[in-house]
């Protein structure tokens, strides 16, 4: 785990030791009145304050990085709702979710379904072509060390390792009912395959991204390189 993820998580506890002392609050206010009075509402404002503040800035510095990486990696899940209007509270909820317990990420909206033709829906066809050709492209990406290498250099700002398992999680969604017909069901069989393998490898990695560089020197990268080879091959082939 890295040292971001380390405090993340820290930030996570501390968040959770909070919300369950609130809860206890006035439990511990009919018990010890005299501490609690000298807590919150002391003259001496000294010991709150070295409570409240540090407390405070870690509450709200979870919350932004919840409200970030729902942003970026699943902007499209219903939980934008609680997580802005019960803020803090929520927090922790959403980040066991996604992050501890790992539920499907919705960074992705499914195509609207509709029986009459309309000129600003896309065509099925079209559709379907577009569907192909991204899952291609991130297939030919994964195929391709030097691509990796390029892109890592035209993006320095981000992690291409995280970056190429998150497009293919993005695009390829093994129940979607479109892919299903994209595809032949020898063809969607090999995406199938190579999706177990990413997913097998994301659990190994533990979301623990590293480098580019090194991760194209790893056993993970190179039977995931192998695989998308053969498949994006054999797809083009058809």
């Amino acid at each position: 785990m890295k040292l971001f993820d380390k405090i993340i998580f820290a930030s996570f506890i501390v968040n959770l030791i909070f919300i369950i002392s609130i809860l206890f609050l006035p439990a511990f206010a009919i018990l010890s009145p005299e501490i609690f009075d000298k807590i919150f509402f002391s003259d001496d404002r000294a010991m709150f304050n070295l409570i409240a503040m540090p407390l405070n800035f870690i509450i709200v510095f979870f919350w932004g990085y919840c409200i970030w990486f729902l942003f970026k990696y699943d902007k499209y899940s219903k939980s934008i709702f609680p997580l802005f209007f019960f803020n803090m509270f929520y927090a922790p909820i959403y980040y066991y979710r996604v992050k501890i317990k790992k539920r499907p990420l919705r960074n992705t909206i499914n195509k609207p379904e509709s029986k009459t033709p309309s000129a600003n829906l896309i065509e099925e066809s079209d559709f379907e072509k577009m569907t192909r050709e991204s899952i291609m492209g991130i297939l030919e990406l994964w195929s391709s060390k030097v691509e990796q290498i390029k892109y890592q250099e035209s993006q320095a700002d981000i992690n291409v390792t995280e970056e190429l398992f998150q497009q293919w999680n993005d695009l390829f969604i093994v129940d979607s009912k479109e892919i299903r017909e994209t595809f032949s069901n020898q063809e969607f069989a090999l995406l199938v395959q190579f999706d177990k393998q990413i997913h097998d490898n994301y659990e190994k990695l533990n979301q623990n991204f590293i480098e580019l560089n090194d991760f194209v020197e790893t056993d993970e990268w190179k039977e995931l390189n192998l695989l998308a080879t053969k498949i994006f091959k054999e797809l083009n082939e058809k």
